[in-house]
């Protein structure tokens, strides 16, 4: 009875997959970045507007994938048998739907939009360049005349993928740091998490462009990391869902969402995780739909933006979403699961 009282540890609710919402919250995250898309690649009134906004509930998408992915992926090292494990599920996971979506572009959608003639395409390094993004190493975001003249004022194929390499690289750096005792471990996380939060924060202005996403996305992922190592010290109070938005609000109001941010977003996280479980999971779709879409959006936002002309920022998202979802259930039936069921089959 104390314990009901009190609420759950997060070691309960992270135990399994039945015991928690973050399989719909992933689904979430993912429309919440197609939406901030739509709202910031889309030139009309309304772009202004957004740009000028304080805060926007689709702000949350990104910081909440990274801060899943970093609770959840260190989860999966710790229950590894060996690095190799690690590795191999990690691989079967965030590479089939990736290379799918690259595939797809360069060879289907490509082809067909491209302004160019289709011998000139296909003798365009820019294309092997675009097809050298399977590795998920680098990124390279642009095929041989597709959405040259993008009325999104960007010819990107696929900007999200960025996201994609940089979770790489972070799954790399955990498994190198598995290597320091599980005692340090906890030690080395929480001063460098508030050395990189005070970093960006104060001094901000002076980090290059190119690796703010490190104190930003990469301090969720460690903050992720750190919830883990302290699973069982962590309790979720029952009346986490009424005071978590109650006081990002009062942090927006006061102009400090900004520095609350890296608190508030992991709390709302754990929090929505553990709400009314049996009644969200019936709502819940089967298939696991989040990363499918992550990474077939951006290329059917930029086709529905120059072919379709939406109205406005909603008819966008809704018609993106209306595309995206076959090619999500498709690459989760036909790809993705395939690939999980081979998790456990380590190659020698």
């Amino acid at each position: 009875m104390i314990r009901e009282v009190r609420g759950r540890p997060l070691e309960d609710i992270i135990a399994s997959d039945k015991q928690n919402n973050f399989q719909l919250l992933r689904l979430i995250a993912a429309v919440m970045v197609m939406e901030n898309h739509s709202h910031l690649l889309l030139y009309d009134k309304t772009r202004d507007a957004y740009n000028s906004l304080y805060f926007h509930i689709s702000h949350l998408g990104l910081p909440s994938f990274f801060f899943l992915s970093g609770l959840l992926v260190t989860q999966s090292l710790d229950h590894s048998s060996s690095w190799k494990h690690f590795l191999w599920k990690r691989i079967l996971r965030i590479y089939p739907a990736a290379c799918l979506s690259v595939l797809a572009a360069a060879l289907i959608m490509g082809p067909v939009v491209t302004a160019l003639p289709l011998k000139e395409y296909f003798l365009s390094p820019l294309l092997y360049r675009y097809l050298a993004t399977c590795s998920l190493l680098h990124i390279s975001f642009l095929l041989p005349g597709v959405f040259s003249h993008s009325v999104l004022g960007s010819p990107a194929v696929n900007a999200s993928l960025w996201t994609v390499s940089m979770e790489l690289k972070l799954y790399i750096g955990l498994l190198l740091t598995w290597q320091i005792p599980v005692v340090w471990r906890k030690r080395l996380w929480p001063p460098l998490i508030i050395a990189a939060i005070v970093c960006y924060t104060w001094k901000v202005q002076y980090i290059p462009v190119f690796y703010r996403p490190w104190f930003t996305f990469g301090v969720q992922f460690l903050s992720g990391t750190l919830c883990y190592h302290y699973k069982d010290k962590i309790i979720i109070p029952s009346y986490g869902m009424i005071l978590i938005p109650l006081l990002i609000l009062f942090s927006i109001w006061l102009h400090i969402w900004l520095y609350t941010a890296y608190l508030l977003i992991p709390a709302l996280v754990i929090c929505a995780g553990a709400f009314a479980v049996p009644w969200i999971k019936k709502i819940t779709p089967k298939p696991d739909l989040s990363y499918g879409i992550y990474v077939f959006a951006f290329p059917v936002q930029q086709l529905v933006a120059n072919y379709l002309h939406p109205a406005g920022p909603l008819q966008m998202l809704t018609l993106s979403l209306i595309a995206v979802c076959p090619l999500a259930i498709l690459s989760w039936y036909a790809v993705e699961k395939k690939a999980l069921r081979l998790k456990d089959r380590i190659p020698s």
